[in-house]
Parts: structure tokens; C-alpha cells; sequence
């Protein structure tokens, strides 16, 4: 009897046959087409018909004669490391005829600079990360390619993705990338803490009073008076930031039209003072604060929460994998507490895929953007972080079999494979996190990208001065979030108008 292929070596020696093969058939091809329309627009009081050209992504109907798999290369911008290098190899295996030539991309949470440089100068990679956190701003300047037709043709449909997630990755109801990644925020405590200060270690604060309450039970100071271990400190520890606090108190960013800036919302207002307030009575200083927690990672103990120096923390799912680092912490996780009158809420970000209108190679650049956000992509992306949790728990020499905890997939299917194939190799606490995370995701999560519109590179960075100003007492909370206010409404109007422009 014959010694039966493997898949991989299938998919090669499929991969060979066809390389050599020439053939002629009808396939959609997707083309860009320029087309003169007429509209009408008031001058100086008076109607006049003018004629503008618009461009259009479509779908044709081509015949084509080619020589099948011919070798292409695509220029990938992204992070290069042996995570990224491990996925590609299984890519490479699945598409043989496609070289993926991954380049770094550089910090790109606010944009990459030189993305968008290269994209402005007609240049660029075929396809690129990008953040969710500013898609809406760049995608408004064309900075991304309408990748509609091929999700289309390729039988994808929205419903396989989170909505949120989604519709972060469009603008005027128009698809310009797939969204890979995501994340919550949630509570973290340490049960020992709990503990020694007399708190049953399974029952968080679920509430802002209750928040007050175990504060200050579990701050401890040394014979000096110094604080040696904080309860809470709501801003700059974990990742919080002021939108985790505003959306549990139901506050809004943006109006619907994305055109207005809402942060001077009294329910912002509040929020802030409430932090304010707070500090000033269970923190102290703010700058304090942050030396003391600068100090922890200064002397390599990492974070505050990692190192027992603060009992409770709000920060995001992926630090279940840091966490799980540290045989010793003793720690479990909950929604956050809500403040009266709010709701159960958290924000999500996360990493998208895109192609720029420049783009050498689409065709081969969007059969690897599906492959890398869809079941196949997501399972090699799972098993080369467990690899690297291997070679890092090695490297730090963490007694135990080493725990790995999966990113959160924005595609559905992908993200209950995640769940069935990983997730039950954990404990029972990492299960019931997992859980927690996907309701919040699917049932209590606010987008970064949906809430900051055309203007988010600055929103993010002026709603941050606002938090510090108050924190540090140079500004009201009113005062701060006015300025903020103004500076992000006019860059927003700006924006607005070289779109419409």
C-alpha cells in the first residue's frame, strides 16, 4: 500500500501541477474605473451643473489565458520577529507561489509615519497593519484600497466578524481592510491581598463605593508613611486610560454624523472629577504615583500589579499571558465596577490588515490578508505564539508546563476554534476569563475606532493632556476637557473639510 500524503505535502505537490499548467478561463477581476458624473451645486444662490470625476473599484468578468501560480513576491509591512516568521512558513506551504517579504513597519499605534509617507509618494508595501485606533482618519485621506470586491468575490461575509471590529475597518459604508486582532478591559486582583486585608479574595468591588471601600483596605504604608502597596490607582497603571472610565458612565465621544466632539459631555465631566477625587483620596499625588510605579519597572520587576505593588488593576486580556508568567501572583478577574447610573462597559482596539491604492500585487496580497484573518491564518498565528510562550518561559526559566493564552480573532470562526482547541488546556480561572472577555466583547465593548472619528490621532492624545492637567491639579476637570474640546473640534472640522474638499 502506498504511504498516504500528508496535507502540507499535498498542497505542495498540487502546488507543482498546477505552477505548470497554462489555462484560459472567465474570472472576476477587480479593476479601478474612472467615470465622468454630473451634479448639481449652489453657487453664489444659484444652481450650476458641474461635472467631476469619481473613481470606482468593480468587479469584472474577464477572459484570461495565464500560466497558473506563477511566483509572486508581497511586500508585507508589519513587525517582523519568529512569531511572524513561524506564520509565514505555514503560508508559504499553503500558497507555494507566493513569497511573502515581511519589512518592519515601525510604531503605528497613531499611524505609521512611514506608511504614510510612502502611500502620499505612490510607493508603499501591497499590504500593511494598521491600527484600528486611527482607521476612520486615514481611510477618509485614501489612504487604503476598497477591498470590497474581493471580500465579495472571495464568499466572505460580515456576519463571520465582530460588527464592532467590523465597522471599524470601513468608512461611508465602503470595506477598506479585515481586522485581525482584538482586545477588553477588565478588573484584575490579588487574591492573597484580599486576603490580608480581611476581604473575601472571590468577591471584587462591583460597584465605585465598594471600589472606595477595598481601596483603602488594601493601600499599605510603611513606618514612614510611604505608600509600599496601593489598592487602586485608576489612570496610567494597567491600560485603562479615560475611556474605560467614560464609557461605564455611559459617556459619549462623538456625535452620529462623527462631525461633532462631545468630551465636554457632563457625564465626562464627571468621570474625571470622580478621578480626581479619587486619587486625592486613596492615591495622593499623581506625579507620585507614576514615579512609584516608573521606579517598580526601572529596578526590572515589570508591572506594578505583577510585582504585589498594587492590590487591584484595570488592564486589558492579554495580560492573562503575562500573568501566567508568575506561578506565584495569585489573581482572578471581573468587569469592571460601575459608578452610579452606569453600565457594564469596556473598549476595544486592535490591529487591522490593508492594502494602499499603490499596491504592486493585489491579487496575491489578498489571498494572504484572508488567509491571515480567517480559520487557516489564525491557527498557524496560535501555534507560533505557543512556540514562542515555549521559548520564553524557557528563557526566563519558569518552573511548569508552559500556559498559552490566545489573542482574541475578530472573525467568529476563527475565534471559536481559538476556544476549542486552546482554551481547554487551561485552568478553570483562565477558562472563565476567556468567557468573561467574549461577552464583554460581543455584548459591552466600544471601539476605539468608533469612537474618535477623523481626527482620533489627536483626540487620543488631548483627552490623555486633559486626564494629566486635572490629575495634577493645574486645570478643573471642566477646564481640561474645554481645551481638549476645542483643539480636537477644530481638527476635526479641518478634516472635514479636505474630505469634502
Amino acid at each position: 500500500m502506498g504511504k498516504l500524503l500528508s496535507r502540507r505535502s499535498f498542497l505542495k505537490v498540487a502546488g507543482l501541477a498546477v505552477g505548470a499548467a497554462w489555462v484560459a478561463a472567465c474570472k472576476p477581476e477587480v479593476i479601478v474605473e474612472e467615470k465622468v458624473v454630473k451634479e448639481t451645486v449652489i453657487v453664489e444662490g444659484e444652481e450650476k451643473v458641474v461635472e467631476k470625476v469619481v473613481k470606482e473599484t468593480v468587479v469584472v468578468e474577464k477572459e484570461v489565458v495565464v500560466e497558473a501560480q506563477q511566483p509572486v513576491t508581497v511586500e508585507f509591512w508589519g513587525w517582523p520577529d519568529l512569531i511572524l516568521e513561524d506564520k509565514l512558513a505555514i503560508f508559504k506551504e499553503v500558497q507555494p507561489h507566493i513569497t511573502v517579504n515581511a519589512s518592519e513597519l515601525g510604531d503605528a499605534v497613531f499611524g505609521s509615519q512611514k506608511f504614510l509617507t510612502a502611500v502620499a509618494a505612490g510607493t508603499g508595501p501591497d499590504v500593511s497593519i494598521a491600527n484600528r485606533h486611527t482607521f476612520m482618519q486615514f481611510a477618509a485621506k485614501g489612504m487604503y484600497m476598497d477591498i470590497t470586491p474581493y471580500f465579495d468575490v472571495a464568499g466572505l461575509t460580515r456576519d463571520d466578524y465582530l460588527a464592532v471590529q467590523l465597522g471599524e475597518t470601513s468608512w461611508d459604508g465602503v470595506l477598506y481592510g479585515l481586522p485581525i486582532m482584538t482586545d477588553t478591559r477588565f478588573l484584575y486582583w490579588n487574591r492573597a491581598h484580599f486576603e490580608e486585608a480581611g476581604l473575601d479574595p472571590d468577591t471584587p468591588p462591583r460597584t465605585y463605593k465598594e471600589l472606595a471601600e477595598y481601596t483603602e483596605k488594601l493601600t499599605v504604608y510603611d513606618n514612614n508613611g510611604d505608600v509600599e502597596r496601593y489598592g487602586f490607582v485608576p489612570y496610567l497603571y494597567g491600560n485603562s486610560w479615560m475611556w474605560l472610565y467614560g464609557f461605564l458612565n455611559k459617556a459619549p465621544s462623538l456625535s452620529e454624523d462623527k462631525r461633532t466632539i462631545l468630551c465636554t459631555d457632563p457625564r465626562w465631566v464627571e468621570t474625571l472629577q470622580w478621578m480626581v477625587d479619587f486619587y486625592d483620596d486613596y492615591v495622593g499625588d499623581f506625579e507620585l504615583a507614576n514615579t512609584f510605579s516608573q521606579g517598580i519597572s526601572s529596578a526590572g520587576l515589570g508591572e506594578p500589579f505583577d510585582a504585589g505593588k498594587v492590590a487591584m488593576v484595570a488592564d486589558g486580556d492579554w495580560a492573562v499571558g503575562r500573568h501566567l508568567r508568575n506561578p506565584d501572583l495569585d489573581w482572578a478577574s471581573a468587569p469592571m465596577p460601575i459608578p452610579p447610573n452606569g453600565e457594564i462597559a469596556t473598549w476595544s482596539c486592535g490591529w487591522s490588515l490593508v492594502m494602499p491604492p499603490s499596491a504592486k500585487e493585489p491579487e496575491a496580497g489578498w489571498e494572504l490578508m484572508k488567509w491571515y484573518t480567517t480559520e487557516e491564518g489564525w491557527r498557524a498565528e496560535a501555534e507560533a505564539q505557543k512556540k514562542d510562550t515555549v521559548r520564553v518561559w524557557q528563557r526566563e526559566q519558569i518552573e511548569g508546563v508552559p500556559k498559552f493564552w490566545p489573542t482574541l480573532a475578530c472573525h467568529l470562526p476563527s475565534l471559536q476554534m481559538l476556544e476549542d482547541e486552546y482554551i481547554p488546556e487551561l485552568d478553570q480561572r483562565e477558562q472563565d476569563t476567556w468567557a468573561m472577555s467574549l461577552d464583554l466583547l460581543k455584548n459591552h465593548t466600544r471601539g476605539c475606532g468608533s469612537e474618535m472619528g477623523v481626527a482620533a490621532l489627536e483626540y487620543w492624545v488631548e483627552m490623555d493632556n486633559a486626564a494629566r492637567m486635572a490629575l495634577a491639579h493645574e486645570k478643573s476637570a471642566e477646564e481640561a476637557l474645554e481645551d481638549c474640546r476645542v483643539k480636537v473640534q477644530q481638527a476635526t472640522d479641518e478634516a472635514w473639510e479636505a474630505i469634502e474638499g
